[in-house]
């Protein structure tokens, strides 16, 4: 019997330093102790709530955070053989994010051997100056080396995070580190721009200056056209709006995401979409640890809000959505519903194309995606 796809997530939520730009739910205060209490409860949060998915089988498993790879090679054992004796997982992707510094090669060969097979690093930059500028601690030639060193041990697939519109940053500058970049054995780039979320030092009174010397709309817009450019010309796929691959290694557990699959999280603040529900972990650390591990009912979705996240989530790709598998899945033409009425605005003012069976948005949808987004939603 076939089971139903299912990604999974487990959050790691320890960090050396907090960026100034951050706004996940992470800790810059910790000591080895409350890693391994935290371990320890994880482990325990997978194993109870493996009882209640018999019909799923993992097709990705995805460690971000934080910083996961401030885990010890033993703890991410620990942690994969309790997810393998109590999910089905026939194939399983494995993928973990990563800081330059917190690796080197015989770390890297040993999550290798684990069965690693993606790794993702935060470098931001390759300029020595704008990383101290968004408060990261590692060096541009840090990064470089630990890719290389990723690659020697064995990884094929590796992401690199970019961002532009940094404080100070020009489009000269930001070429030097897409250039860098394509020099590198890498697979996938994450490409976004720097925003300001309230809440972070980013977004605060302290840090006014540093917003003031954030580039200008334009200089973003050409950033990110730069970006998509150099990138398919160096034979990365654009296949979402701000990720680039080579053929064949586009995230796997992101277009899981972007195609709407269910998924589970494990770990504080970890996010959950199953039985057309959204579903959260606690946010507090220390009830984690204490055995608070219930699912909570963030969302329930109706058949309107279904469609509307299906659609939202589906442009987001390069490919757009295909109007067939919207009718299969809704048992109705999206053109027979008030949201396909909408969209259609969208695609007379060139924003959206519709060609044949797919709907997918246009180089100025790109631009404006946020604004067709908070639209559909």
């Amino acid at each position: 019997m076939s089971k139903t796809p299912l990604s999974m997530y487990v959050h790691i939520p320890f960090c050396v330093s907090k960026c100034i730009y951050c706004d996940f739910l992470s800790f810059a205060d910790y000591d080895e102790g409350k890693i391994g209490l935290y371990v320890a409860a994880l482990c325990e949060d997978i194993r109870i709530f493996g009882e209640g998915f018999e019909d799923f089988d993992v097709e990705t498993v995805f460690f971000g955070g934080g910083t996961p790879s401030l885990l010890t090679v033993a703890q991410f054992r620990q942690i994969l053989d309790v997810i393998q004796g109590s999910f089905r997982m026939e194939s399983a992707h494995l993928g973990l994010e990563a800081n330059p510094d917190t690796v080197d090669d015989v770390y890297l060969r040993s999550l290798y051997q684990l069965g690693f097979r993606r790794i993702s690093f935060g470098v931001q930059s390759f300029d020595d100056a704008h990383l101290v500028s968004i408060g990261r601690v590692h060096a541009a030639q840090t990064a470089i080396n630990a890719v290389y060193m990723a690659s020697d041990a064995g990884f094929v697939d590796i992401n690199i995070d970019l961002m532009y519109s940094l404080p100070n940053q020009s489009l000269e500058d930001f070429e030097i580190t897409l250039d860098t970049a394509l020099s590198l054995p890498i697979t996938h780039i994450s490409c976004y721009a720097l925003t300001v979320e309230g809440g972070t030092p980013l977004g605060g009174e302290q840090c006014s200056s540093l917003r003031d010397m954030m580039p200008n709309e334009d200089d973003d817009r050409a950033m990110f056209e730069m970006a998509v450019q150099k990138l398919s010309d160096a034979g990365f796929k654009h296949y979402e709006i701000s990720n680039w691959a080579r053929p064949t290694y586009g995230c796997r557990h992101n277009i899981g995401y972007w195609t709407h699959r269910q998924y589970v999280g494990f770990g504080i603040s970890a996010a959950s979409f199953f039985s057309n529900k959204r579903w959260k972990k606690t946010d507090s650390l220390d009830g984690y640890i204490d055995g608070d591990f219930a699912f909570k009912l963030d969302e329930e979705l109706d058949e309107t809000a279904l469609m509307a996240e299906y659609v939202m989530l589906g442009l987001r790709m390069m490919d757009g959505i295909s109007l067939l598998d919207f009718k299969i899945r809704f048992g109705v033409g999206l053109y027979a519903t008030a949201l396909g009425e909408r969209l259609e605005v969208f695609v007379k003012n060139g924003l959206l194309v519709k060609n044949a069976d797919r709907l997918a948005l246009t180089q100025e949808g790109m631009n404006l995606s946020n604004r067709i987004f908070s639209d559909i939603i």
